[in-house]
């Protein structure tokens, strides 16, 4: 059984509303009209109405799900036109057969005297003083040609509001395969340099190195958990934060300054999984020396709806376009799909030290 979209169901919708009231107006205005006249109102007049009203619902319905479709999904307009003419046709056709001549309880009353004599030679009393009545039948068929237009323009509003429905999704789609590729790319290059920095702890300290490893499987249950979704509470990305600084400290020597400050909370903050990570990852990667001294300064804050993360450290020497970039651009990029122009990105290079400053929205779009 074919699923039916939203729209279609809506489109349905409509014209069942539609079709319920013509059929439930024309019985109110039959009973009302025998009323008006001292006559008894009774369904009868009212069955009748809805006969006469029958062809006009079959050839909707003929044109809306057999001869629309050629024209919506199968895109053949000549076949449409050629049912759109065999259909019009046979609903003439079966406006005729069903011609019974006019209604006598419609007949206008009878002038007073009696009726007016016809004129030798001259036209019927009915014809003077006034054009030529139209053909009822021609009224009829011109009806269902309108009806065959209205029926059209709607399909033609709802088929546009599915297209755009379907745009929509396929830019959402497209948008969370691009962000999922993006992800996949800065994982495997953040958990490279993580392992080698576990390697190097195993021969400083073993102790210190099994800390380490439960501080890793902490962050790898972040990633693989927690990163898979748009955005994560900023709870999260800051303690993932403190398990990363947590490792690098017992890395590098005590002449290294590194400091980490946080918020006590987040506000109800919400931030891309692993937004911050490559920027510190870079910070550690180029900002820390065994030779000279050496700084990592990380600050986050909450303030007035805007998240402010900085991230200062020492410049050792000018940074190489190599792959070690990757991660740190592909943060780029997913800052640009997730929050377009309202997010603001400044790096600062004064003399020995690289100074970043990202700012975003608390509350970013959901892709």
């Amino acid at each position: 059984m074919k699923h039916l979209s939203q729209e279609e169901k809506n489109e349905n919708r409509l014209y069942l509303l539609i079709w319920a009231a013509v059929f439930v107006i024309g019985a109110l205005t039959t009973l009302l009209q025998a009323m008006s006249r001292d006559l008894s109102p009774t369904w009868t007049g009212v069955l009748q109405l809805w006969l006469r009203m029958l062809p006009f619902l079959v050839l909707f319905l003929l044109h809306n799900y057999l001869m629309a479709p050629l024209l919506f999904r199968h895109h053949r307009p000549g076949a449409y036109g050629l049912a759109v003419f065999g259909a019009v046709v046979a609903f003439a056709a079966a406006m005729l057969l069903m011609h019974t001549g006019p209604d006598p309880t419609m007949r206008p009353p009878e002038p007073p005297g009696g009726p007016v004599p016809r004129m030798p030679g001259g036209p019927p009393p009915e014809m003077r003083g006034g054009p030529m009545p139209l053909n009822p039948e021609f009224l009829k068929l011109v009806l269902g040609i309108m009806m065959l237009a209205a029926n059209l323009g709607i399909k033609y509003q709802f088929q546009a509001a599915r297209n755009a429905s379907r745009v929509r999704e396929l830019e959402k789609e497209n948008l969370q395969q691009r962000l999922d590729t993006l992800r996949y790319q800065i994982n495997p290059h953040f958990f490279m340099n993580t392992l080698n920095n576990i390697h190097a702890l195993v021969d400083l300290d073993p102790e210190k190195a099994k800390e380490s490893i439960v501080e890793l499987s902490r962050m790898m249950r972040h990633i693989l958990y927690d990163a898979g979704t748009p955005t994560i509470p900023l709870a999260q990305e800051m303690e993932f934060l403190r398990h990363y600084v947590s490792l690098m400290r017992i890395r590098y020597p005590d002449g290294v300054e590194i400091s980490l400050d946080l918020p006590e909370g987040d506000g109800g903050a919400q931030v891309p999984p692993l937004v911050f990570a490559s920027f510190v990852e870079n910070a550690f990667k180029h900002g820390v020396s065994y030779e000279n001294a050496s700084f990592i300064r990380i600050a986050l804050a909450v303030d007035g709806g805007k998240i402010i993360f900085r991230c200062a450290n020492s410049r050792q020497a000018p940074l190489q376009q190599d792959g070690s970039g990757i991660g740190q651009e592909n943060v780029r990029r997913r800052l640009d799909l997730l929050y377009g122009s309202s997010y603001t990105l400044h790096i600062d290079q004064p003399a020995g030290a690289y100074e970043l400053l990202l700012v975003l929205p608390a509350q970013p779009a959901q892709p």
